[in-house]
């Protein structure tokens, strides 16, 4: 129990530290952001003709919360078409929320951070698993490899080499050793577990949980999903509950975490998820290819969240299936 309290400790000063995130979409950082682009990043960018215009002074240059919803859903099909683990997309979206914080993109340069982030996420936590070139393959070549390795070297040098967040799965993961071994059975536990993953892959995709700390969202999902799974007794949330007080920096009834649980069960009831036997969330939605990095950002957004849906997931009429490489030049 000290290892784990000292654990959980040092995972709570590292996201109040070095892996902190912000609102980074507010109009006041960004316009900060916009008066400090220097032209060291203008030329990272502009390195190739595909980046003919300045990512300091396009229109297209204000990013929004609709293409970062894409881009996440984009990163999770990659993930699943070729198996990894969907951990790496919340390591990932987390480098990109700690760049875009720190640097004004137009469209273009958004999604050349954004696939950087998946390849330096993939080589770190599935190791040998992908090439550069074959990341290229995934934007249909709407970018070089040259550009690629530019961004990973800015990517790394705004981040500070800072590169193995503590994210909210992790923080359950630890949390739920909390929990006394004799007050629940052991397939609960695996299923509180399982339903807490699947909460954090939602908060993911939402930008409201960016400038939440993972902690928060930990905690929330794993309280909601004890709300969630029957055999779970009264009995065994109280002894919870006190373990809790244990953990200096971990509250369930801060005002952070209550807007989390509050904000998942939102999600996951607007979802029309339904909770298996085995404890995840589920819907029937078909796995398919990933399209394009760049095809989700063609269309204007309606707001329709259906049409989003079918824009982004449509496959193609090309789409196959990986080589025995690991990659497809018809994927995407």
């Amino acid at each position: 129990m000290v290892d784990l309290v000292e654990r959980l400790d040092v995972l709570l000063a590292q996201e109040e530290g070095t892996y902190t995130t912000v609102d980074y979409l507010t109009p006041d950082h960004q316009r900060k952001l916009l008066l400090t682009c220097g032209d060291d990043y203008d030329s990272l960018v502009e390195s190739s003709s595909a980046y003919a215009s300045s990512s300091c002074s396009s229109s297209n240059s204000g990013i929004n919360e609709f293409w970062r919803e894409k881009i996440v859903e984009w990163s999770y099909q990659v993930i699943d078409h070729f198996d990894y683990s969907r951990e790496v997309v919340s390591v990932s979206i987390h480098y990109l929320d700690r760049f875009l914080a720190a640097r004004h993109v137009n469209k273009k340069s958004f999604q050349l951070a954004a696939m950087t982030s998946l390849f330096l996420a993939v080589k770190l936590y599935e190791p040998g698993r992908i090439s550069m070139s074959s990341m290229i393959e995934l934007s249909r070549g709407y970018f070089t490899v040259s550009q690629l390795a530019n961004m990973e070297l800015e990517l790394l040098r705004v981040l500070s080499w800072q590169v193995h967040p503590p994210t909210a799965y992790c923080f359950s993961k630890h949390i739920l050793f909390l929990m006394p071994y004799t007050s629940i059975s052991m397939d609960s536990r695996h299923d509180i577990l399982e339903l807490t993953r699947f909460l954090a892959e939602l908060s993911v995709i939402d930008y409201f949980f960016v400038a939440r700390k993972g902690s928060s969202v930990a905690l929330a999902a794993l309280l909601n999903s004890m709300d969630e799974i029957p055999a779970v007794s009264k009995e065994a949330k109280e002894a919870f509950y006190n373990e809790l007080q244990r953990i200096k920096g971990i509250d369930a009834e801060s005002p952070e975490v209550l807007d989390c649980r509050e904000r998942l069960r939102l999600l996951y009831a607007q979802g029309g998820y339904s909770r298996p036997e085995s404890g995840a969330g589920t819907r029937n939605d078909a796995v398919i290819s990933p399209v394009c990095v760049s095809y989700s950002f063609t269309t204007p957004y309606q707001g329709n969240p259906a049409a989003e849906q079918t824009q982004l997931t449509e496959p193609k009429s090309t789409a196959t299936a990986p080589t025995a490489e690991g990659s497809s030049t018809t994927l995407l």
